[in-house]
């Protein structure tokens, strides 16, 4: 009362200056929150958690999404390309496209195309893999970037021929070079090919191109070779392009001229059946961001449903403070204060709560992004880069005031129409029946909405948690315990598949000829592996057995005719495995033997093949025996048109000796091309000369250790280190690789569930605090009604009932809701539907257990309530 009594004085302060108003508000609120510090304590602690988690989530959505990358202009720099329809992969351009749309699009100021790539550079410490880019040279005006040190590429150092020429990364140049500022001019050995130092690129250019080192002109060839089957290989080119778009030219305007040129020049060649494409004209930021949106937006909405919980907590508490403010309410209106006034006060009140609680909100936020850069999945470009910064620091100065204002207007609306006569009459009364709600139908109301927003959050936390358990759960077909895969990188492989070209049948017989050389090698080798500490078994692979790298290729069953349809055609992943490779991984053996040392050049080619395929080829029939065609052959390398496949197959047949189960990963997507129908093992012995070229490509190493798998890791690279000069060995067990792909549904689920669990407590605590409040208001009721007869169990179950009540409504409009918002999770889900029952069921039992135990806490107390202490104080 005597704050009240004290703050009389600006009951008539509306003739004062608005500043002086609203710093005399100010000062009154800041007593008031000051007067009830535990109400103020709890307010400040919900809100911190609420509002830091949207100042986080702002700062890493503005850092990836939002803010302008570190180019002049940067908003008028586009991504250009074309994709498969619906892939969620990078847009891309052939060497023909490109040209073309040098050509003839008249929306860009500057085109320019870029491909990643790798080189052996010949260093102080011997041969190294760096990673770097090729770039057009109108790249650099395009992105209105100026070298460091010394000068950028020009057009006549980006043609076939010319002298080779290099520019650093700023890293690089630091890391590499010691930040020498005489390696400008300096020759270097990239390839065993000398190159000159161009320049030196300035900090933080790269920050777009994660990880890239050193940058060489782009030689874009002047056409794109057509298919022949004289026994040369065409590697299309796959360019990523870049444009700055015109003033006035909207990305959109961009999109339909790129279109328009790119299908007129589709319709001068023959489109592969089942291939359709979308062209991709949009904000480079944007395409940066793309891979992350899905996740970002869900991350946000989760944040603000929590934000909402948290703002209609600190309503019900201010709801239930008004309840003993009243009497201070009515004597402020008695005396003069009018109800705006009233109401301005009491929202300043929430707004200052609210900036005190996004103080607090800010300090959990930077804790947050400090860690993000560790418990986000995977490297994300940009996301090293993200801070607290000036936009971050308006936001949540923003989401405080509006927040303040949320959770503040019912409770001011309400309690600035308090009548001093009717307040002072009711001061020892009974608020009504303790079965009706009347007196509370805004905190009950706001109890409803935090029940209803806690089961939307944990439903999608259940499905996210469903989905991942079913993912670390999926039977893979083999043991990926103690199993280590070494990959050889070799950058010369690399770069030719991301430039393109075509190589002549004399350069593919040599590089089959040099990879069949390696695969002997290695062949050689195994025995040497297979001696090392710790080693159990040894095997080498064309492929890595959890992804979709292995060539596909058209099979046929001997003496079966082929499907007229070329869609209909059987197809199959390949892959060339040493005998013992089912030893290592442990596959299952469903039906006859997998390959021996008997299986090599000179004795029948034999295959193995699996369930799926097996199924698909032969349906019912035993596959043990069939044999099996190329429906595909390269002339040149052995094969022969015709054969006892039908038309266009050929080559010696290969007798299915074994069935195996299913190699199965969640994570082997098919990007391109028909459905899969298994996978065909071929013995590495007995020489592919019907199959597609390797291309210089290197086996893959598999070995199944003793005991923990990454005691053999240095071992290994060190035996398959001189294999091939400046090659990288990577080494890595497939549990790692099966947790590092797992690493982002683990992140949703985690996420979700956090969220889900802070959502589940401030349901709790809203409807604990509506029914704590009910039973301290209406404690002499209770006393009465008891002292007339009424038991325990009555007055305890009537306490619940009245809870169970605002449950049941709040679950009920939450299941709706749920049902909605579980599509926005529906693409990140796997073998789970959206409308899981199992989930919405579980979802929905754990949250009415604790919410009627948050009832139940209340109530009992209302229980042991004494009537011979509530009258007397009567």
């Amino acid at each position: 009362m005597r704050l009240a009594l004290e703050s009389l004085r600006h009951a008539g302060a509306d003739t004062m200056p608005v500043m002086g108003r609203l710093l005399g508000d100010l000062h009154q609120a800041g007593r008031q929150l000051a007067a009830r510090p535990g109400f103020t304590l709890a307010a400040v602690i919900i809100l911190a958690v609420g509002i830091g988690a949207n100042a986080a989530t702002f700062s890493i959505v503005n850092g990836l999404l939002l803010r302008p990358l570190p180019y002049p202009d940067s908003e008028a720099i586009v991504s250009v390309g074309r994709a498969p329809l619906g892939s969620p992969g990078q847009a891309i351009l052939s060497a023909d496209e490109l040209r073309r749309l040098w050509e003839e699009a008249r929306s860009f100021e500057e085109l320019a195309a870029f491909s990643p790539s790798a080189f052996v550079w010949d260093g102080p410490d011997g041969p190294v893999t760096l990673f770097g880019t090729a770039v057009t040279p109108s790249l650099f005006p395009l992105l209105r970037t100026a070298p460091r040190l010394g000068r950028l590429f020009t057009a006549a150092e980006a043609v076939e021929g010319a002298h080779r020429v290099v520019l650093l990364s700023h890293r690089a140049w630091t890391s590499r070079f010691a930040s020498d500022p005489a390696v400008v001019g300096a020759p270097i050995v990239l390839d065993d090919e000398p190159y000159t130092v161009l320049g030196v690129l300035p900090d933080g250019f790269e920050s777009s191109f994660y990880g890239m080192e050193i940058w060489v002109p782009l030689v874009v060839p002047p056409y794109e070779p057509e298919t022949s089957f004289d026994g040369s290989i065409v590697i299309m080119s796959a360019f990523t392009g870049v444009g700055r778009l015109r003033d006035g030219v909207s990305s959109g305007q961009a999109e339909t001229e790129v279109r328009t040129i790119l299908e007129r020049a589709e319709s001068d060649r023959p489109r592969a059946p089942g291939f359709d494409f979308e062209t991709r004209v949009m904000s480079l930021r944007e395409e940066r961001g793309r891979p992350f949106r899905p996740a970002l937006l869900m991350l946000a909405a989760a944040t603000g449903l929590v934000l909402l919980m948290a703002c209609a907590n600190v309503a019900g508490l201010l709801l239930a403070r008004g309840i003993a403010r009243q009497r201070e309410l009515a004597v402020r209106g008695a005396l003069g204060a009018g109800r705006g006034r009233i109401v301005r006060q009491l929202l300043t009140e929430s707004v200052l709560l609210g900036v005190a609680g996004g103080a607090a909100g800010l300090a959990v936020a930077v804790g947050i992004v400090l860690a993000a850069p560790a418990l986000v999945p995977r490297n994300v470009p940009g996301l090293a880069e993200v801070g607290v910064d000036g936009a971050v620091l308006a936001f949540t100065a923003a989401v405080s005031v509006v927040a303040g204002l949320l959770f503040g207007t019912a409770p001011a609306l309400a309690w600035s129409r308090v009548d001093l006569a009717r307040t002072l009459h009711e001061a020892g009364a009974s608020a009504g029946g303790l079965g009706r709600l009347r007196a509370n139908r805004g905190q009950a109301g706001l109890a409803v909405t935090q029940v209803a927003l806690a089961l939307v959050l944990l439903t999608g936390a259940g499905l996210l948690l469903r989905s991942f358990v079913s993912l670390v759960t999926l039977d893979l077909g083999f043991q990926p315990a103690n199993v280590v895969v070494a990959r050889i990188i070799d950058p010369v492989s690399t770069r030719l598949f991301s430039r393109g070209g075509r190589i002549e049948s004399d350069e593919v017989g040599a590089m089959n000829a040099a990879a069949r050389s390696a695969s002997e090698a290695l062949l050689a080798r195994l025995e040497r592996i297979a001696v090392l500490p710790g080693v159990e078994a040894v095997a080498l692979s064309s492929s890595m057995p959890l992804n979709r790298t292995g060539s596909v290729r058209p099979f046929a069953v001997a003496g079966r005719p082929a499907p007229a349809d070329p869609r209909e055609r059987l197809e199959a992943r390949i892959l060339d495995v040493s005998p013992d490779y089912a030893d290592v991984l442990r596959l299952r053996l469903q039906a006859g033997r997998f390959f021996t040392d008997r299986d090599r050049t000179g004795s029948p080619r034999v295959a193995v093949v699996s369930e799926s395929f097996a199924r698909a080829a032969f349906g019912g029939e035993p596959a043990v025996g069939q044999r099996l065609v190329s429906a595909f052959p390269f002339p040149g390398f052995g094969g022969r048109r015709g054969g006892p496949g039908g038309e266009g197959s050929g080559g010696e047949p290969w007798e299915v000796v074994g069935v195996v189960a299913d190699v199965t990963s969640p994570f082997r997507g098919e990007p391109f091309g028909p459905a899969d129908a298994g996978d065909v093992y071929l013995s590495m012995l007995q020489p592919d000369l019907d199959g597609m070229p390797s291309l210089g490509s290197l086996p893959i190493v598999a070995v199944r250790t003793e005991g923990d798998p990454l005691a053999v890791v240095p071992f290994l690279q060190e035996a398959l280190a001189d294999l091939r000069p400046g090659a990288q060995v990577n080494a890595t067990p497939i549990e790692t690789i099966l947790s590092a792909r797992a690493a982002q549904p683990r992140f949703y689920a985690a996420c979700a569930s956090i969220f889900g669990v802070v959502a589940l407590l401030l349901a709790a605590f809203g409807l604990y605090g509506v029914l704590s409040y009910t039973v301290s208001r209406r404690r002499r009721e209770i006393g009465v009604r008891m002292a007339l007869g009424a038991g325990r169990g009555q007055v305890l179950r009537l306490v619940v009932g009245q809870g169970g009540a605002l449950v049941a409504a709040g679950i009920v409009l939450g299941l709706l809701a749920a049902a909605a918002a579980a599509r926005i999770v529906e693409s990140v889900l796997f073998g789970v539907a959206p409308a899981d029952p199992l989930t919405f069921t579980a979802v929905t039992a754990v949250l009415l257990g604790v919410a009627l135990l948050a009832c139940w806490l209340p109530a009992r107390r209302a229980a042991r309530i004494d009537p011979m202490d509530v009258l007397r104080e009567a």
